[in-house]
């Protein structure tokens, strides 16, 4: 069962609900793999949502406990700390299985 919250975040000066709160992201937890993450989830969404919809989104995943926000009306950073995020090698089923370098 798919578990989604939604929380308020401060948009210029308002509080507003406009983030959805994914307490364990089954892509991410099935995976471990932040490049998975980052380029077949993250990414991609993100454009989606602003092309296709017209509606900025920003995904904020927590690599520690496996959790994603999505922050809707926000742009996501030019500086994105998830695209710095390192692999998880000793878990990373690209990295395990395939040889892939993260």
């Amino acid at each position: 069962m798919l578990v989604l919250l939604v929380r308020e975040s401060e948009v210029d000066g308002t509080r507003e609900k406009n983030v959805v709160y994914i307490p364990k992201c089954r892509f991410l937890e099935s995976t471990n793999c932040v490049g998975m993450c980052t380029n077949l989830c993250k990414i991609p969404s993100q454009k989606f949502m602003q092309d296709s919809l017209g509606v900025s989104v920003y995904m904020s995943p927590n690599f520690e406990d496996m959790s994603c926000e999505m922050i809707f009306g926000q742009q996501p950073p030019e500086d994105d700390p998830a695209l710095k995020q390192p692999c998880f090698s000793t878990k990373c089923i690209a990295k395990q299985d395939y040889g892939v370098s993260c």
